[in-house]
């Protein structure tokens, strides 16, 4: 019974990183600012950019570094891909601030 709610569990956190993560921090980098997009706006962005890095991390990671494409090498690529979008995120609102503070 455990191991049933596990699996579920499991798959259900699944598939929300692969089709709403990597996509939401690509579009964090790319929109910076607040105001800029929509909620609605940023999740149909967030599940678009993030089918699309999903096959093409996956595909990056075999052809180029020829890695076996197993469930958790596409996991670490994907979180490594998710972590350095937030990396410019967070650097860009960092510039976004002190701009704010010079000028204002």
């Amino acid at each position: 019974m455990i191991a049933e709610i596990l699996y579920a569990f499991k798959v259900i956190l699944g598939l929300i990183f692969l089709f709403f993560v990597p996509g939401y921090a690509i579009t964090l980098a790319l929109f910076p600012r607040k105001d800029e997009l929509s909620l609605v706006e940023k999740i149909g962005f967030a599940c678009a950019l993030s089918i699309a890095a999903d096959i093409l991390t996956t595909l990056f990671i075999d052809v180029v570094f020829h890695v076996p494409t197993t469930a958790s090498n596409i996991f670490f690529s994907l979180l490594t891909l998710t972590l350095i979008f937030l990396g410019i995120w967070r650097v860009e609102i960092y510039i976004i601030n002190k701009k704010g503070e010079q000028n204002g």
